[in-house]
């Protein structure tokens, strides 16, 4: 029978170090001596400090901006006007008694990765590593892969040799069970259920799962809850709820164009590759040729007649394609953590409402 692949422990240990060294700082600051003076840019006492656009997002939530609100507002009254709304709105919360926030900073590249209310959101690279090591022995789990990347954002994937399966009507391939730890600036502390296929040995972060966990202290209560749930996927031998069905369900519904383009552009964003490359996993340029040959024009398209124009790959192709790119070395230069996002992206893929699954046969 087939293995999937593992990492070793003094590769383990270096990746632990790694991790570490790139640990985010965190900084509690006063709210009043924050200034957003670009969209990417804030002003910390008397400091200019490049943001990311999450630590955007999390500045506007911090002074009670909803996100929606601000892309509306922007594209109305423009860049300037939003900053000082955002900045009367930061000096309106202050007053209300919202004191301080906690700055998540990059070591590596000196740029805020999240603005958090509370430091408590976060918890730290060392003692998650410690975390994920205690379950991942607990569980005789073992490790296939384990990314940093640039600004200290972790996720460890692991499999259960004991725990694998198969769905009806796929000959010759097996699915084991397993979990995918994640800790990041953005959502913190996460578990959620990782499968390797076989004999492909695909690996997908299933993150979208009923199962995923979140943990956000250590405290004795939050890490009863999380041990228990823990327990729960254990049992059923790391098997996301309802598997079965979501696999045979992408086999049977053919994708989207614009699903289609979703997970090629992903690929391309994260790989660096030009369009004609990735044929080989979404054939994205066969499929348009096909509309074209018709009399479609795909370019004019909405992205509302995307999501209704059926393409000839079944969604269960287009994310094992997915999958293959972002677990295998196709020759591309691509960072282990923007493999991870692809794996995530094809977890998502998999339980979301296809846009296809919907259609009905009709007499007129």
């Amino acid at each position: 029978m087939p293995k999937y692949t593992t990492i070793s422990q003094s590769e383990f240990d270096t990746k632990a170090r790694l991790a570490i060294a790139l640990q985010p700082i965190r900084k509690e600051v006063p709210l009043k001596n924050i200034e957003v003076v670009g969209a990417n840019i804030l002003k910390v006492e008397d400091k200019l400090i490049p943001m990311s656009d999450q630590a955007f997002k999390d500045t506007c939530k911090a002074v009670g901006l909803p996100v929606s609100f601000d892309k509306s507002f922007t594209n109305s009254f423009g860049d300037k006007a939003r900053q000082q709304l955002i900045n009367r709105l930061k000096i309106a919360k202050s007053a209300k008694g919202t004191t301080t926030v906690s700055l998540v900073v990059s070591p590596e590249t000196k740029t805020i990765l999240g603005v958090h209310k509370s430091a408590k959101d976060l918890i730290s690279n060392d003692a998650f590593i410690k975390s994920a090591s205690q379950i991942i022995d607990r569980y005789n789990l073992e490790v296939n892969n384990f990314s940093v990347s640039q600004e200290g954002a972790l996720v460890i994937n692991t499999s259960s040799a004991k725990n694998h399966w198969e769905v009806s009507g796929l000959r010759d391939e097996q699915f084991f069970g397993g979990v995918s730890f994640g800790n990041d600036s953005k959502n913190g502390y996460q578990v959620s259920p990782y499968l390797e296929r076989l004999v492909c040995a695909n690996g997908m972060i299933g993150r979208a799962f009923e199962e995923t966990m979140k943990l956000e202290s250590f405290s004795a209560m939050a890490m009863e809850a999380f041990f228990n749930e823990m327990e729960q996927l254990a049992k059923r031998g790391f098997k996301p709820s309802m598997f079965d069905e979501k696999v045979k369900r992408a086999i049977d519904t053919r994708a989207s164009l614009f699903e289609m383009e979703t997970i090629h552009s992903a690929m391309r964003d994260l790989a660096k590759t030009e369009y004609k490359e990735l044929e080989a996993w979404v054939p994205l340029e066969s499929t348009r040729a096909k509309y074209h040959l018709a009399g479609i024009d795909t370019v004019t398209m909405s992205k509302e007649q995307k999501r209704n124009a059926k393409t000839g790959t079944s969604v269960w192709d287009l994310l094992n394609g997915l999958t293959h790119f972002s677990t295998h070395d196709n020759g591309f230069t691509i960072t282990d953590d923007n493999r991870r996002r692809l794996q995530v992206q094809a977890g998502g893929l998999l339980v979301k409402e296809f846009d296809m699954s919907n259609l009905v046969a009709s007499p007129f």
